[in-house]
C-alpha cells in the first residue's frame, strides 16, 4: 500500500487503514477459545487501533446501505475485519433487523464467519443460534443451497467459542433433532468441550438424544453419567443409556443386554443385539441371525452383519438373500463375501451360476475375499467345464481372476495364459477386451502393444477402452503412454473416420469419439494437457462430457490472459466436478493472481467436494493471500474432508497427491455392470462412455466395454460415484 506524500499525509494513512480492513476480511479469522497457532492470532485487540476503528466503520455502514449485494459484502467483511465492538454491534444491526443483508445467504455467511471469534458474546451466540436452527431455510427467505454451509458454519463457531451457554445451544439443537441437531453433533465431535459438565449442565435427566450423541461422541469421560441410567428410569433410556456405553467399549452394557436377551420384550431385540455386537459378545452372531430371519428385524440384521462379519452368519445370510428387498440383496452378497471361508465360497459360486442378476456381486466378492476357497472357486469359473460353453460366465470369471490379482495377488496359476489366448479374439469383441484389460492391468502387455495399433481412420475401440483403464493400474509410466494417442484421437476431427478413409473433419468444437475418451485417463499422468491445444483443451472442457474435468484442470494449468474468461466461467459454472478440477488447476497456475480466484470461489462454493478442491489448490500456491482462507477452512468449514486438508495445508505437510503413482497400484477396484432397462436399450449399455469420480473427488474418463461392463482399477477407498454419458459420441462402434 503506498501512502499519499506531503500535505495529504494525515488523509492517506486513514484511507489505507480503511482499505486494509476490507482487504483483509475476505474470510473472517476466529479466534479459539484455547491456545492456537501463531498465524491464528492476528486480530488486534479492541481499541489498538482507534483511527480504523473510528473511520472504518462509517464507511463500512455506508457500503451495507447500499443496493449493491457486492458491496454490502463489503461492508459486511470491512466490520469483520475491524473487530471493535462498535464494529461487531453494527454488524449484528445489519443482518438482525429484516434489512437486505438479513435476506442474503451470502451476507449472512459472511457474518457468521465475521462474527465468529465473538460468539461468547450473548447477542452474537444469539444470533448465531438462529442461523444454526434456521440455516438457509425459509423463515427469513427462500431455502438456498448456502443453507447446510450457514448452519454448519454457525455450529462450529458456536462449538469453537466452548462457553456453557454456546454448548446449552448446541445441546438443545441436539435434543430437538433434524438437520440443526445434526450440524451441532458434527460441531461438538470437531471441537469437543473440555469439560462435560459444561456440555450437560444441570440437567437431571439425559434424554434419549442426547445419550445417543454421548455414545458417538466417544469420550469416555461420559461412562460415568451413563451407568446410572442403566438402572431406575424408563426402558426407553435404559436401552440409550446401554447403547451409548456399548459404543464406548463399556462392558457394563453387557450384563443388562444379556438380562433382556433371556427375557425378550417386544421392540427391544433390536437394540440388544446391537449392543451384542459392539461389545464383540460370544452370542452376537446367533443374535444377528435370529434377525436375519425375522421379517421386521431382517434389514437390521443385514446391517449389524455387514459390521460384525462372521463366519457362522452365511447360512443366515444365504436363507435371507431372496426375502431381502431387491436394491438390498447385493449388500446381502457382499456381507457373504467378508464373512469369509468355506462356505461363502460355495454359496458365491452357486450365486455366479445360479442367480444371473447377482452373478457380478458374487464373482466380485469371490475375487476379494481371502482364501483357498475362494481362489478355487474363481479358477473354476475361468477353467471349469461351464466356462468352456459359455462365453459370458468365462468373461465373469477372466475378470474376477484379474481383480483378485490386482486386489489380494492371488490370482489363479491359469489366468495369465487365459488372458493371453484371449488377445487374439475377434476385434471388437468383449471377449477380446476382457484379455486386453487384464494383460494391461497385470502387467503382462503395454497398454499399446495389447490394442495392435490405433489410428484416427483404423482402431480396435474395444481395445482402446479397455487398455485405457488396465492402464490405471500400473501408474504414471502405462498412463503417460497413452499421450500421443490421446493427442492424436483427442485433436479436431482426430476420433472418427470420413467416408473414404481420412480424418473426419471438425473444428476445436467437434465431439470427442469414445476413443479418445478413454485415452484421455493420459491427464491424468500430464496434468497440463501433454501435446493436446490449448483451444481444444478449452472445447473439451466447456462440451460437458468424461472428458470434461481434466480437459478444465489442464485448462487451469495453462491461464493466462486469453484462457482467464473461460477459467471464470467454469469455476462458476452449473456442474460441481469441472468447478472442483478447475480448482485443482489453479494450485499450478503460473500467474499468482490465480491465488484470488481461488479465495473468491471458497467464499460461497456450496459443494463440499469443490471446497476440497478449492484447499487442495490453494495447498499448491505460496502467496500469503491463501493463508486467511485455509484458516477459515480449517476452522469453520462444516466439512471434515476441508478441514483436514486446510489444517495439513497450514502445517506445511500440504494435500496428499491426486497424481498417479510411478509404479503399479492394486488399491481398490470398481465392478460395474451396466443393464438395460428394457432388452430395446440393450444396445445403449455396449461401449457406454462415463465419467468415475473417484474419493478423492478427482475424475476419470471411461468407456464400458462391448458387453456394458465396466472395471476401474486404482480407486482409493471410499464413495465414489459414476455418471454415464446421455448418449454415445460418434465413432462409438467396437472397430
Amino acid at each position: 500500500m503506498r501512502f499519499l506524500p506531503g500535505t495529504h499525509r494525515a488523509l492517506g494513512l486513514a484511507a489505507a487503514l480503511a482499505v486494509a480492513a476490507a482487504a483483509g476480511a475476505a474470510v473472517a479469522q476466529p479466534v479459539a477459545r484455547a491456545p492456537r497457532p501463531a498465524e491464528d492470532s492476528g486480530r488486534a485487540e479492541a481499541g489498538a487501533a482507534p483511527l480504523r476503528g473510528s473511520l472504518g466503520v462509517p464507511v463500512a455502514e455506508r457500503l451495507l446501505a447500499s443496493s449493491d449485494p457486492e458491496a454490502r459484502l463489503r461492508g459486511i467483511e470491512r466490520l469483520g475485519a475491524i473487530g471493535t465492538e462498535e464494529a461487531v454491534t453494527a454488524l449484528l444491526a445489519a443482518v438482525d433487523q429484516g434489512g437486505p443483508a438479513a435476506r442474503d445467504p451470502r451476507a449472512r455467511l459472511a457474518a457468521a464467519r465475521a462474527l465468529a471469534p465473538h460468539a461468547q458474546r450473548d447477542s452474537v451466540r444469539q444470533l448465531l443460534s438462529r442461523e444454526l436452527s434456521e440455516g438457509g431455510g425459509p423463515a427469513r427467505g427462500a431455502a438456498s443451497p448456502l443453507g447446510e454451509v450457514l448452519r454448519g458454519t454457525a455450529a462450529l463457531a458456536l462449538a469453537r467459542a466452548g462457553e456453557r451457554r454456546a454448548l446449552g445451544a448446541l445441546v438443545n439443537a441436539i435434543v430437538q433433532g433434524g438437520a440443526a441437531g445434526e450440524a451441532a453433533a458434527l460441531a461438538l465431535k470437531a471441537y469437543p468441550p473440555e469439560s462435560l459438565q459444561l456440555l450437560l449442565g444441570s440437567r437431571k435427566r439425559l434424554e434419549p438424544a442426547l445419550v445417543s450423541f454421548l455414545g458417538e461422541l466417544g469420550d469416555l469421560r461420559a461412562i460415568a453419567a451413563l451407568r446410572p441410567m442403566l438402572e431406575g428410569g424408563d426402558r426407553a433410556a435404559q436401552v440409550a443409556a446401554a447403547r451409548a456405553l456399548a459404543r464406548l467399549g463399556d462392558e457394563a452394557a453387557l450384563a443388562k443386554a444379556r438380562a433382556w436377551l433371556s427375557k425378550p420384550e417386544p421392540g427391544l431385540f433390536e437394540a440388544t443385539v446391537e449392543i451384542l455386537v459392539h461389545l464383540g459378545a460370544p452370542e452376537a452372531p446367533d443374535a444377528v441371525a435370529s434377525l436375519l430371519g425375522s421379517e421386521l428385524g431382517r434389514l437390521e440384521g443385514l446391517r449389524l452383519a455387514e459390521l460384525a462379519p462372521a463366519e457362522r452368519l452365511v447360512p443366515a445370510l444365504a436363507r435371507a438373500l431372496p426375502l431381502l428387498p431387491e436394491d438390498a440383496r447385493p449388500r446381502a452378497v457382499a456381507a457373504i463375501g467378508r464373512a469369509g471361508g468355506a462356505e461363502a465360497a460355495r454359496q458365491l459360486r452357486r450365486l455366479t451360476l445360479e442367480r444371473p442378476e447377482l452373478a457380478t456381486a458374487a464373482a466380485f466378492a469371490l475375487a476379494t475375499m481371502p482364501g483357498a476357497e475362494a481362489r478355487a472357486a474363481v479358477a473354476e469359473l475361468v477353467d471349469g467345464p461351464r466356462a468352456a460353453k459359455d462365453a459370458e460366465l468365462r468373461r465373469l470369471g477372466l475378470r474376477a481372476g484379474v481383480v483378485r490379482g490386482l486386489a489380494l495377488r492371488d490370482a489363479p496359476g491359469s489366468l495369465e495364459g487365459r488372458l493371453l489366448a484371449a488377445l487374439a479374439a475377434p476385434k471388437g469383441s468383449s471377449d477380446r477386451a476382457v484379455g486386453v484389460f487384464g494383460a494391461v492391468a497385470l502387467g503382462l502387455r503395454d497398454p499399446l502393444e495389447a490394442v495392435g495399433g490405433c489410428s484416427p481412420a483404423s482402431c480396435d475401440r474395444a481395445a482402446v477402452h479397455a487398455a485405457a483403464r488396465g492402464a490405471l493400474a500400473r501408474g504414471e509410466r502405462a498412463l503417460a503412454a497413452l499421450a500421443p494417442l490421446f493427442a492424436e484421437l483427442a485433436a479436431p476431427g482426430g476420433g472418427g473416420a470420413a467416408p473414404g478413409g481420412g480424418a473426419a473433419p471438425g473444428g476445436d468444437d467437434a465431439a470427442p469419439d469414445a476413443a479418445a475418451i478413454s485415452a484421455g485417463v493420459a491427464l491424468l499422468a500430464e496434468p497440463r494437457g501433454g501435446a493436446v491445444a490449448t483451444s481444444r483443451l478449452a472445447a473439451l472442457a466447456e462440451a460437458g462430457g468424461p472428458l470434461s474435468p481434466l480437459a478444465a484442470r489442464a485448462l487451469a494449468a495453462r491461464d493466462d490472459e486469453v484462457v482467464r474468461g473461460r477459467l471464470k466461467r467454469l469455476l462458476e459454472g452449473s456442474d460441481p466436478v469441472v468447478r472442483a478440477h478447475v480448482a485443482l488447476g489453479l494450485g499450478s497456475d503460473p500467474l499468482p493472481d490465480s491465488v484470488s480466484l481461488l479465495a473468491r470461489a471458497y467464499r460461497f462454493e456450496d459443494d463440499p467436494a469443490v471446497r476440497r478442491a478449492i484447499v487442495r489448490g490453494l495447498s499448491r500456491r505460496t502467496e500469503v493471500q491463501r493463508r486467511r482462507v485455509l484458516l477459515a477452512a480449517r476452522d469453520l468449514d462444516p466439512d471434515e474432508g476441508v478441514r483436514a486438508l486446510a489444517r495439513a495445508a497450514l502445517s506445511g505437510a500440504g494435500a496428499p497427491a491426486l497424481d498417479p503413482p510411478r509404479a503399479a497400484l492394486a488399491t481398490g477396484v470398481v465392478w460395474i455392470a451396466i443393464v438395460p432397462n428394457d432388452q430395446g436399450a440393450a444396445a445403449g449399455a455396449s461401449s457406454r462412455p462415463a465419467r468415475l469420480v473417484r474419493p478423492d473427488g478427482l475424475a476419470v474418463p471411461v468407456v464400458a466395454d462391448p458387453d456394458g461392463v465396466l472395471l476401474v482399477p486404482a480407486v482409493p477407498p471410499g464413495v465414489s460415484s459414476v455418471l454415464l454419458a446421455p448418449a454415445a459420441p460418434p465413432g462409438d462402434a467396437g472397430s
